[in-house]
């Protein structure tokens, strides 16, 4: 189940080697939302999620030359699409934005107690026996003892009250209105954006910091979509308590989801194989050239991100043994696409359900009123 100490101190000193190639990260601040007073965005006058924002030319959705309307901000400031431009635009451009306030502190607290409840009974139950293969609670476990994925069913009350208040309530869905309008900037139709990925990361103190990673590789232009800075993927982490600097939080390497990057991190050759290891990387030379930010987050926040983006978890070495830092995330697919290229993580039918955004938000928002579907009793399946 779990890695060698001689492998984990293998990778380890990988890990450590990247580090000190890489500059210094900034944390990661939120993205003020125009027009708002309150609530969802407000942060104090901050302009950008890196960086201090972009001024690049804001996306137009499904390609029309005229830009979304700059009216006056009605009831709910999600409908009015000008709200969401800097956040598009931020999106397309780095691959990485922070959103506070998604989710409140009663129901971050809930689901996390729920998951390292739910992350005790599934280590019991590999360590034990019962479960014969490790991959039915947790994705790629072969980690270290201090770090999971943790698998996530559909259905417990604490999951679908969380996924409710972060995608399905009518006035403040700003994670849903954001990853719908980005796939219609494309010219898909967002809210058929499939429900992709479940999962929780966990670490405790004593994780190793992770190697830097895509979690969807592009190494050539992918068929059907507009252009390279279209999304694949989209995924939002959300964190289920306050993150610190010593609780291994999550570094990204902001516009590094381009296929130029890609090639480069993973020294690809025009014929496809990897450029053997030598004095000189191009690796260490994308390394050392881009800049970093660090996801200290506060509990209930969000980060929005193409999991294209250059990325590592960073070592845990927090004081306490028994804190946990929980990364609650889930990841929808692009409607134009069947295949991302990359397996999804998740478990108890989640992957194979091909629940749409439209599907997910109707049948939670149908759970909340007291009429469950019959498609959501269908896969509530959980330990």
């Amino acid at each position: 189940m779990y890695m060698t100490s001689e492998q984990d101190q293998i990778l380890k000193t990988k890990g450590e080697y990247e580090q000190s190639l890489m500059q210094t990260p900034r944390p990661l601040k939120p993205i003020k939302i125009r027009g708002t007073k309150g609530g969802f965005g407000d942060q104090g006058g901050s302009s950008g999620g890196f960086g201090g924002g972009t001024k690049k030319k804001p996306l137009k959705k499904g390609g029309s030359s005229n830009p979304p309307s700059t009216n006056t901000v009605s009831k709910s400031p999600f409908e009015q699409k000008s709200a969401l431009q800097p956040l598009a635009t931020a999106l397309q451009t780095d691959g990485v934005i922070r959103i506070d306030n998604v989710l409140s502190d009663s129901s971050a607290d809930a689901l996390r107690e729920y998951l390292i409840d739910l992350r005790a009974r599934g280590t019991e139950d590999v360590e034990s026996g019962k479960i014969k293969d490790s991959q039915e609670r947790f994705a790629d476990v072969l980690l270290n003892q201090n770090r999971c994925d943790l698998k996530i069913p559909l259905g417990p009350s604490p999951v679908n009250t969380a996924l409710h208040e972060l995608l399905a309530k009518e006035e403040s869905s700003i994670v849903r209105d954001l990853m719908e309008y980005v796939f219609e900037s494309y010219g898909g139709i967002g809210k058929d954006a499939e429900l992709w990925e479940l999962n929780c990361f966990m670490s405790n103190s004593g994780a190793r910091r992770q190697l830097v990673h895509a979690d969807v590789v592009s190494l050539e232009p992918v068929v059907g979509l507009m252009n390279e800075q279209e999304p694949i993927v989209l995924t939002c982490f959300v964190a289920l308590q306050d993150i610190d600097a010593t609780m291994g939080p999550t570094v990204w390497m902001p516009g590094t989801h381009t296929l130029h990057a890609h090639n480069q991190f993973f020294e690809t050759k025009k014929d496809g194989t990897s450029t053997p290891t030598s004095s000189y990387s191009p690796k260490d030379t994308i390394l050392q050239s881009s800049k970093s930010v660090l996801g200290t987050i506060p509990k209930g926040a969000c980060v929005l991100f193409d999991p294209r983006v250059l990325h590592c978890a960073g070592a845990n070495t927090c004081s306490d043994h028994d804190k946990t830092r929980a990364l609650f995330y889930v990841s929808f697919k692009n409607p134009k696409i069947d295949n991302p290229g990359c397996p999804s993580t998740s478990g108890y039918g989640v992957a194979t359900a091909e629940i749409t955004m439209d599907d997910l938000v109707h049948d939670l928002r149908a759970e909340k009123s007291g009429q469950p579907t019959k498609r959501m009793q269908l896969i509530s399946c959980f330990p």
